[in-house]
């Protein structure tokens, strides 16, 4: 008759040690799995193509990707002297869509000034341009600061 072979069967490894039980093939083939799993949720969600609608009318609907807002921002930041580095991430909040805007700035740079300047410009394009009605402002966070030359 032939013998069990020394490997235990998957419920058994509920018995064992954890550095026991790291060593069977059971136990890393589900480990493997779970990780390909989280890897491919991860990749499912950053690359989903969210529409985010403008504006709808009789003739028909209106709606803005994500990376058309991202580039709204980096435009209107480049026009900024003392602003670098822009990201930007996209919250809706009750019916309305904020943009939360991380950036640096120069050490000597006035916040305020910088901020209306850049709400000023992200909502003429959205608002004034594009008809957006559940536009509900920007956040700014400063995310470091640069010296300036």
């Amino acid at each position: 008759m032939a013998a069990i072979p020394e490997s235990y069967l998957p419920w058994e490894i509920l018995d064992l040690p954890f550095s026991e039980a790291i060593g069977e093939p059971f136990y890393l083939g589900v480990s493997a799995l779970l990780f390909v799993l989280l890897i491919f949720l991860y990749l499912l969600r950053k690359f989903r193509r969210e529409l985010i609608p403008a504006f709808s009318d009789t003739e028909g609907a209106v709606q803005i990707t994500p990376n058309a807002l991202h580039e709204l921002v980096r435009k209107s930041c480049e026009n900024l002297e003392s602003v670098h580095s822009p990201s930007t991430k996209i919250v809706s909040m009750r019916g309305k869509l904020r943009l939360h805007i991380r950036l640096q700035v120069d050490a000597d740079c006035k916040i305020k000034e910088t901020r209306a300047a850049l709400r000023q410009r992200v909502e003429q394009v959205l608002v004034g341009n594009l008809g957006m009605r559940n536009f509900g402002g920007v956040d700014v966070v400063v995310k470091g600061f640069r010296v300036s030359k």
